[in-house]
C-alpha cells in the first residue's frame, strides 16, 4: 500500500513541478493498518504539496520523505521547503500548526488524524521549522521481533 500512495503522490508532484524524493523501508511499517498508513502519508504529503504549490521559485518546490529505524524507534519524516513563519496553537499539550486556509472551521483535521494514528501505536508526532524547512516527524517505538 505504501508504494501505491507514494507513486500517486510522486505523479501529483511531477504535475505540479515539485521535486519529491523518498527513501522508505516499508517493512518497518508492517504494524500499521492500511487506513492509518493512508492517513499519515496521504495527509502529510497533501499538506506538503499544498505548501510547495505556493512557492514561485521552482527551485524551492521540494519535498523529502523518509521511513527508517533509529535507536529502537521507527521514524517517518516529511520535510518541505518553507518560507515565512509557522503559526501554531496548543492542543492537548502539543503545538500544532494552524491552517492557512480561509475556511478554518473546515480544515486542520489532517494534522490531527496523523497525530491520532501516531498515538494509536504508542508514538508521537512533532512539527516545526528548521531554517527554511518545515518538518513533520512521527516516531513509534520499534517492536522487538
Amino acid at each position: 500500500m505504501l508504494d501505491t500512495i507514494l507513486t500517486g503522490k510522486n505523479m501529483q508532484c511531477a504535475q505540479e513541478n515539485i521535486n519529491f524524493t523518498c527513501v522508505a523501508d516499508g517493512k518497518l511499517l508492517d504494524f500499521m493498518n492500511v487506513m492509518d498508513l493512508c492517513a499519515v502519508f496521504g495527509n502529510a504529503l497533501d499538506n506538503a504539496i499544498e505548501s510547495c504549490k505556493k512557492m514561485k521559485d521552482p527551485e524551492k518546490r521540494i519535498i523529502r520523505a523518509a521511513v527508517y529505524a533509529q535507536n529502537q524507534f521507527v521514524i517517518i519524516r516529511f520535510e518541505n521547503y518553507f518560507e515565512g513563519s509557522l503559526k501554531t496553537e496548543e492542543q492537548d499539550g502539543i503545538r500544532l500548526p494552524l491552517t492557512t486556509k480561509r475556511e478554518k472551521e473546515y480544515h486542520g483535521f489532517e494534522i490531527r488524524s496523523i497525530r491520532a494514528a501516531a498515538e494509536k501505536y504508542g508514538g508521537t508526532m512533532t512539527v516545526g521549522t528548521e531554517g527554511n524547512w518545515f518538518y513533520l516527524r512521527v516516531m513509534f517505538p520499534q517492536k522487538v521481533k
